[in-house]
């Protein structure tokens, strides 16, 4: 009981460390502007990059950042909710299964060596069940690349779907610079190794601007001393499947766990 106690007691006071915490950084929104994407591709080498699809430089830096031996991901476009311009490669409700595949297959081709995929926008599309599940068995019928799932729309159907087919899938835990202040940006760095420390992982995203290129510049560097580790985005969702396997197979049967009930 006394342990019990203690434990709740660093929960509830925000000091608990785990074991190995792990923290991956993504940075979006790549290949339009080539400064921005350099900058972005000079942060420590753990940072994935994700790089939106046929735009002037998006090959250009998909090939940077796989010669760094970087990750990388596809950046792929998506209908939103605010009906905002989604540029060149993007996937919405009209399309059929069949666009579907052709848009996604175009998009992977002008973003070679990539990991994985997460969305840009897509407040809508992600919502849509029909829809990810052509967009989840697609990616599956591509090599088993991951996704990501921004979490652009608290009633997304991604990550869900992504898992019931048995992609490596995650979610975003933190968006750092919804506004572009440092301190902003630093406050939600913050919160992001916090969760990581938390919970064992935790998946941060933000965008190529000068403010937050800086503040990570300054404060990568940093996480080791404070007991997180900075890793790939495929680690970190590598990492959550053996914890959410290991959890399953540590819990109660459900006969057990209804008569332990109070």
């Amino acid at each position: 009981m006394r342990r019990a106690g203690l434990f709740l007691a660093c929960l509830l006071l925000g000091g608990l460390a785990h074991a190995g915490a792990r923290l991956a950084v993504i940075i979006d929104d790549l290949g339009n502007d080539l400064a921005h994407s350099e900058a972005a591709l000079a942060l420590p080498r753990a940072v994935t990059v994700s790089i939106l699809p046929r735009l002037a430089w998006s090959t250009r830096i998909a090939e940077a950042a796989w010669r760094q031996g970087r990750e990388s991901m596809l950046h792929q476009p998506m209908a939103s909710l605010s009906h905002r311009e989604l540029g060149p490669g993007a996937l919405t409700l009209e399309h059929t299964r069949i666009d579907l595949e052709a848009v996604l297959s175009a998009n992977l081709a002008s973003v070679p060596h990539v990991s994985g995929v997460n969305n840009h926008m897509g407040s809508l599309l992600t919502s849509e069940g029909r829809n990810m599940e052509w967009f989840m068995q697609a990616l599956q019928e591509r090599g088993g690349l991951y996704f990501v799932d921004s979490r652009t729309n608290p009633r997304s159907r991604a990550e869900k779907t992504a898992r019931r087919l048995g992609l490596r899938t995650a979610r975003r835990d933190v968006f750092l610079d919804n506004e572009r202040d440092p301190a902003h940006i630093r406050h939600q760095l913050q919160r992001a190794v916090k969760l990581a420390r938390l919970k064992g992982s935790a998946i941060a995203i933000g965008h190529p601007y000068p403010e937050t290129i800086a503040v990570l510049a300054a404060e990568l560097p940093r996480l080791r001393a404070q007991g997180v580790s900075l890793e790939p985005v495929s680690k970190v969702i590598d990492f959550q499947r053996r914890s959410r396997t290991w959890h399953a197979s540590s819990s109660p049967l459900p006969r057990v766990a209804k008569s332990s009930k109070p």
